[in-house]
C-alpha cells in the first residue's frame, strides 16, 4: 500500500467514527431534552445533565473531527508528494501524540466511573443516581470509540513507517 491509500484509509475511518460520535452527542442531546421536559423526574434530571455532558463532548469533537477530515487527509496526501521530508517531521510525531493521548482520556473515564460511585455510595440522591448512569454511560462509549481509534491510530503509524515514509 503507498502513502496516499494509508492516508486515506487513515481518514475514512477517523471520520467514520466521528460521525458515530456526532450521532451519538445528537442522541444525547435529545435524549437529554426528553427526559429534563417529559420524565421531569430527579432521576432523569440528573440523567439528562450528563447526557448534556456527553452532547456538548459528542457534537464538538464529532463535529470538528467529521468536518476537518477531508480536508486534513489532502493535505497530508499534497504534502507527502511535495515535500515528504516535511510530511515525515511533521505527522510523524502527530499521529504519535494521537496514540500518547488515548492513555489520558482513559484516566478521564476513570475520573467518570470513580464519581460515578461516589454519587451513587456517597451522594445517594436520586438526581445523583441518574447522573452517575450517565457517567458511566460516558465512560462506557468513550472506552468503547477510544479504543478502535487508538488501534486505528497504531496501525496506521505502523503502516506509514512500513512504506517507508516514517522512519521506524
Amino acid at each position: 500500500m503507498d502513502c496516499e491509500q494509508i492516508v486515506r484509509w487513515y481518514f475514512v475511518g477517523e471520520k467514520a467514527e466521528a460521525f458515530w460520535i456526532l450521532a451519538a452527542g445528537v442522541v444525547s442531546l435529545v435524549g437529554a431534552i426528553v427526559l429534563w421536559f417529559v420524565a421531569r423526574e430527579s432521576f432523569a434530571r440528573g440523567l439528562a445533565m450528563a447526557l448534556l455532558i456527553m452532547a456538548g463532548l459528542g457534537l464538538s469533537v464529532g463535529g470538528t473531527v467529521y468536518f476537518r477530515s477531508d480536508a486534513q487527509s489532502q493535505q497530508l496526501i499534497e504534502q507527502q508528494r511535495t515535500n515528504p521530508s516535511q510530511f515525515a517531521a511533521e505527522e510523524g510525531p502527530r499521529i504519535q501524540q494521537v496514540i500518547n493521548s488515548f492513555a489520558q482520556y482513559r484516566i478521564g473515564y476513570a475520573v467518570a466511573v470513580l464519581l460515578a460511585l461516589f454519587f451513587v455510595f456517597v451522594m445517594g440522591k436520586p438526581s445523583q443516581h441518574g447522573f452517575a448512569v450517565g457517567l458511566l454511560l460516558l465512560a462506557a462509549l468513550g472506552l468503547t470509540i477510544d479504543f478502535f481509534a487508538e488501534r486505528r491510530a497504531q496501525l496506521y503509524l505502523q503502516a506509514l513507517q512500513a512504506a517507508g515514509v516514517l522512519p521506524g
